[in-house]
């Protein structure tokens, strides 16, 4: 019932333009056969919101490959782009279009690679936060309960809640995934050797553990919710020291114990405030005081001989505040 009535007062204060940036509700912890739900206290919606008709197309053509857009929704804000950053030419296009849902399909023939050693083409999708390197280089609206870049120590604690699917017809989803960057200095506008990128996939292909430079670190098992229940999952942890070059940033990868469709939700604070072992066995130092710039959602996708046809569907985008 408390459901209900949340979720109605959240289409009223939508349809009135409202421009309250969270919404306050109790909502106890339950047990049902074993399995806990959440709990929550503030829910700040990202997606969906007011706007309709948005449509962007990706092409490998440098002035669409990462065309952007800004999506507004009750006091904060997301970039949307295609991102394509491996594709050197290609048939075809990336369409991004809310319809209101964020659809993206990707249809593309006679694809070829920038790097051709890299087994991704791009990934298209959206950033809540502040990135000051390309291709975003600015900063979303964003609310006050999680006003980024903030420090890693200084987060609240939240789950960050995702409705969404995925087709292939043709090509790899190699991940559907938070791609989420930390910084030593919030202002910067170059990653390097210091900084991290940390990827929670959702659903992926195994590219990661078959490739000699990902480090197998451990197993870091917490709560997800998974389509309105709580249930621990072990997720197995990658390090890439430094990606790229001597200089690149650290890569951090937590793949799923099994794929993961619906409605999924990541404690997103518990995750970063728990890297630490596992950087350590990589021989990576990490503390609490980074600061967490962006988060980011989409799909990195690869072709297969030179074609993809793929895409996902988000539904809903929703960080829910266990405490504040």
């Amino acid at each position: 019932m408390v459901r209900k009535i949340v979720i109605s007062a959240l289409i009223l204060a939508v349809l009135l333009g409202a421009v309250a940036f969270y919404t306050r509700y109790d909502n106890h912890s339950t047990e049902n056969n074993g399995v806990t739900t959440v709990a929550s206290k503030y829910l700040v919606v990202l997606f969906p919101g007011p706007q309709r008709d948005v449509s962007i197309l990706g092409s490998y053509l440098s002035q669409s490959r990462y065309s952007m857009s800004e999506l507004y929704a009750n006091g904060s804000s997301l970039f949307l782009s295609p991102f394509l950053w491996n594709v050197r030419t290609a048939l075809g296009v990336t369409n991004m279009t809310l319809t209101p849902y964020l659809n993206v399909t990707v249809k593309m023939t006679q694809i070829t690679k920038i790097t051709p050693s890299i087994p991704v083409d791009g990934y298209p999708g959206l950033m809540y936060g502040e990135e000051g390197w390309f291709p975003f280089a600015g900063k979303t609206l964003v609310s006050p309960l999680l006003p980024l870049p903030e420090k890693i120590s200084d987060l609240p604690q939240f789950y960050s809640i995702l409705k969404f699917r995925v087709f292939q017809n043709s090509g790899v989803i190699q991940d559907f995934s938070y791609d989420i960057w930390l910084t030593r200095d919030p202002n910067t506008t170059y990653l390097k050797y210091g900084d991290f990128e940390v990827m929670i996939w959702m659903y992926g292909s195994d590219y990661i553990t078959q490739n000699k430079y990902f480090i197998f670190t451990g197993y870091m098992t917490f709560p997800v919710l998974v389509n309105g229940t709580l249930k621990n999952m072990s997720w197995a942890v990658y390090v890439l020291p430094r990606t790229g070059s001597a200089t690149g940033w650290t890569g951090v990868y937590l793949l799923p114990p099994q794929n993961l469709q619906g409605t999924v939700g990541i404690p997103i604070t518990h995750v970063l405030q728990n890297l630490n072992p596992y950087l350590q066995r990589a021989n990576v130092n990490y503390n609490e005081s980074y600061y967490l710039n962006a988060i980011q959602v989409g799909m990195e996708f690869n072709d297969s001989n030179g074609t993809a046809d793929l895409g996902y569907t988000l539904y809903s985008w929703y960080l829910n505040f266990s405490q504040v």
